[in-house]
């Protein structure tokens, strides 16, 4: 993982700097032409995401609001499990992209890609890889997550954005062999949708994330039922899933 913190100042110079040489248009299409441009399978929005299910939800919601990314996602609510679930997808084979992150809230936490399967038990010369897992990143996947952490608010967060498309376009980094899928944007009220990554995800957005219901205790149940039934519904509790949900559909999936 690659982790950069820098100041508002520094920040906005690098972004000056990096407009002022191309002209306007040019950098978005320079980018754009170096993304991944995916049209096949549920979704011809891009960055295509490689789960069926949350690119259909993604497409059905951009074309009844007859609107076009980015963001390809909006998120809300409990958005990290979300985050370290796509992320991980998207970093781990088959994929093998690279990301970025810019995350003004300081919470995003990297060692969350790697789900508990996907945990080094063998030699480092034999990868762990559970293409089943929520998680399926291993450890050597994390090298192509690169990480920005501006300080607060729209200005350092756009500058922000800017340098780590400077940075992946240019930068003598390590994930060039990969391709790189774009910019995970975690904002908080201050930032809102001044900042537009490929992935926003804040106290606004259009798909809120929630941890799966769990049936509660029958009707009429007496105190010795709920004591009896306690256990069992803790561990029920314990495995309920995260579901991201809109007006468009739902997505369900597990920790592990």
């Amino acid at each position: 993982m690659t982790t950069t913190t820098m100041d508002a100042a520094a920040a906005r110079h690098v972004g000056a700097r990096l407009l002022g040489g191309v002209e306007e248009g040019s950098l978005e299409e320079l980018l754009d032409a170096l993304r991944v441009n995916l049209t096949s399978g549920p979704s011809n929005i891009r960055p295509h995401i490689p789960i069926p299910a949350l690119a259909n939800i993604a497409s059905r919601h951009h074309n009844a609001a007859k609107s076009a990314p980015p963001p390809v996602l909006s998120v809300s609510g409990r958005y990290l499990p979300l985050l370290y679930h796509l992320i991980s997808t998207l970093i781990a084979e088959p994929h093998n992209y690279t990301v970025v992150i810019v995350d003004t809230e300081s919470q995003f936490d990297v060692t969350r890609l790697v789900g508990s399967s996907s945990t080094p038990a063998n030699p480092p010369s034999v990868p762990s890889h559970d293409s089943n897992s929520s998680y399926p990143a291993t450890p050597s996947d994390l090298r192509h997550v690169h990480v920005y952490r501006p300080a607060r608010g729209a200005g350092p967060s756009r500058a922000a954005a800017a340098a780590a498309g400077e940075w992946m376009v240019y930068g003598a980094h390590g994930s060039r062999a990969r391709a790189w899928w774009g910019t995970v944007v975690v904002v908080g009220a201050g930032a809102g949708a001044a900042v537009k990554g490929d992935v926003n995800a804040g106290w606004r957005g259009w798909l809120r994330v929630a941890r799966e219901d769990v049936p509660g205790f029958a009707a009429g149940a007496s105190v010795d039922e709920a004591l009896r039934d306690r256990a069992e519904r803790q561990d029920a509790a314990d495995k309920a899933g995260w579901v991201a949900g809109s007006r468009d559909g739902a997505y369900v999936w597990r920790d592990g």
